[in-house]
């Protein structure tokens, strides 16, 4: 299998890091702590190198890149700790409207004119879409909505947000509403990343027939796809990360003194900095094993299930290599730390994720 990047895969990852680096360094992220800041930063990316539309298919006015250009694209957002709606909307909900026929409304994602994000989780899913509990009731002319939705990335910012829900008798039902409907039901803060999120409480929401778009084998199918699809991405941008949090701790190590001689001087913490390389390692192996094994649920949930424990234990021994300066506001380190334990959190748990491989290998015989 070739595993070398194609050139325009390089040229993709070569372009976007160099305008991330020239025109959104770190020193910059402190003006950039808004969800509107953040959107206008995102839009302008996607203007200059069109990331928007890499992934998506030509026939919807995409590039055709696919799980790999997604990859590299995650992973230089990444290392650059962007807050953007990518994975949430390019690739997430991007994927979901594409498995359900609804080319029209992914082609306004790629052109951005339209900012989609799909609101899967609740308060016991913790990305297990079987466990979603949020109730669509038959109504005259269309649906009630009852249930809540939280942690709902950029929620408060998009122009539509897909809503999954499971009717009287237990079948998945998927509903696009504009956001601009919900007003009074979202419920908007930051997080620790300093993303934007807010939580949705539906309390019995008139929602009108045309505004289901999928239902039933077809919608959990499609839903499922949805999430593979971006717990890849979450494994790429974490190896983005973990690129930043070795090279960081491997040159503050250097300058940093002690005793007359640079900390990496020291055996003991040497090994533990070939630690974080080695997991470093692990990280963008599994990420490549999602990229490219993109209908396979041990892929994905062996990717996730590494991605988690290795991403956790790096930001943890980047810290701590740093002292107290670790969690300062002036190094980038304290940064990439909370993003990584968001990302950890995000789209089920080790354990779930584990759970689920041994349940794939089971199915698999």
């Amino acid at each position: 299998m070739d595993l070398e990047f194609k050139e325009e895969e390089r040229l993709l990852r070569d372009s976007l890091a160099r305008f991330l680096s020239q025109r959104f360094p770190f020193e910059k992220r402190r003006h950039l702590r808004s969800a509107e800041a953040q959107l206008a930063a995102w839009r302008e990316v996607d203007a200059a190198i069109g990331v928007g539309a890499a992934p998506l298919p030509e026939h919807v006015g995409g590039v055709g890149g696919g799980r790999v250009a997604a990859m590299i694209i995650a992973e230089e957002l990444g290392a650059a700790l962007a807050v953007t709606p990518f994975i949430d909307c390019h690739i997430l909900s991007a994927t979901l409207l594409l498995a359900l026929g609804e080319d029209a409304r992914v082609g306004a994602i790629a052109r951005g004119d339209a900012l989609v994000i799909t609101a899967i989780e609740e308060p016991q899913t913790r990305g297990d879409i079987a466990a979603i509990r949020a109730r669509a009731t038959a109504a005259p002319g269309g649906w009630t909505l009852t249930g809540q939705k939280i942690a709902v990335p950029f929620a408060a910012e998009a122009s539509d947000i897909l809503l999954p829900a499971r009717d009287e008798g237990g079948q998945l039902r998927l509903f696009q509403l504009p956001t601009a409907s919900l007003c009074g039901k979202l419920h908007p803060y930051r997080t620790i990343d300093d993303a934007p999120a807010a939580d949705l409480l539906l309390e019995g929401e008139p929602i009108d027939a045309a505004r289901e778009i999928g239902r039933g084998r077809d919608a959990e199918a499609a839903l499922h796809a949805a999430v593979e699809a971006a717990i890849s991405a979450l494994c790429a941008e974490a190896a983005g990360l973990a690129r930043v949090l070795l090279e960081d701790t491997l040159s503050y190590t250097r300058q940093r003194r002690q005793f007359g001689q640079p900390l990496s001087s020291f055996q003991a913490l040497q090994h533990r900095m070939v630690d974080m390389l080695l997991r470093r390692e692990e990280i963008s192996a599994a990420a490549l094993l999602a990229a490219l094994k993109p209908h396979d649920a041990r892929a994905s949930a062996g990717a996730k299930a590494t991605v988690n424990e290795a991403i956790r234990k790096m930001a943890q021994e980047a810290v701590q290599l740093h002292g107290a300066m670790g969690m300062t506001e002036e190094l980038r380190v304290g940064h990439y730390f909370k993003r990584a334990t968001a990302i950890e959190q995000r789209l089920g748990t080790s354990d779930a994720h584990v759970a689920r491989y041994a349940a794939a290998m089971q199915r698999a015989g």
